[in-house]
């Protein structure tokens, strides 16, 4: 009995490890949402969308959870750890892996989707329900990068354009004096 007390004391506090070291890995990022009412296939499908961008969902016991987190702004913030709770982590795009879980709760719950979720951390700051939703509706680093390459691109471009156009014009300008003269 005592064995078995002693295995299960363990395993609790490998679980609050791994979630601690999770938490590390996406270097303070973590959404808690509510999962219930998602049926186990559909529930599978958004753990592997967010595994194509680098993220991870882990379901567990909140006062695993709680524990994992008690050193973190979380702790003022018990109500995150009441009824079913997953969390998301992101370890490498925090705004793709949002809006992964956010379109997922849409598809799933449609106008309700802000009720299932309860809020999170990153950076190590909190960040409430209308915080994360805020932070799906960026652009992607994906987009921003591109967007910032443009900008960067145009000077160069237009550089390019007029280097180009006066050569073309004294070959325009030759060819109508050539014209003028025959």
């Amino acid at each position: 009995m005592a064995e078995e007390v002693r295995k299960s004391l363990l395993r609790k506090k490998e679980l609050v490890a791994s979630y601690r070291d999770k938490f590390q890995r996406s270097n303070g990022f973590v959404v808690f949402f509510n999962f219930q009412g998602i049926d186990a296939y559909p529930f599978s499908e958004l753990r592997a969308k967010v595994r194509a961008v680098n993220g991870e969902i882990v379901v567990g016991r909140n006062t695993l959870l709680y524990r994992a987190f008690e050193d973190t702004p979380l702790v003022d913030h018990r109500d995150l750890f009441i009824g079913p709770s997953a969390a998301l982590f992101a370890y490498g795009d925090v705004v793709t892996a949002t809006k992964t879980l956010i379109e997922f709760l849409k598809e799933a719950f449609d106008k309700e989707y802000r009720d299932k979720l309860k809020g999170g951390l990153l950076n190590n700051k909190y960040m409430t329900p209308e915080d994360v939703v805020a932070l799906a509706e960026l652009p992607s680093r994906e987009e921003l990068v591109a967007k910032l390459m443009g900008v960067l691109m145009a000077p160069v471009t237009q550089l390019a354009m007029t280097l180009k156009a006066v050569p073309q014009k004294l070959v325009l300008t030759l060819k109508a004096i050539e014209e003028q003269k025959s």
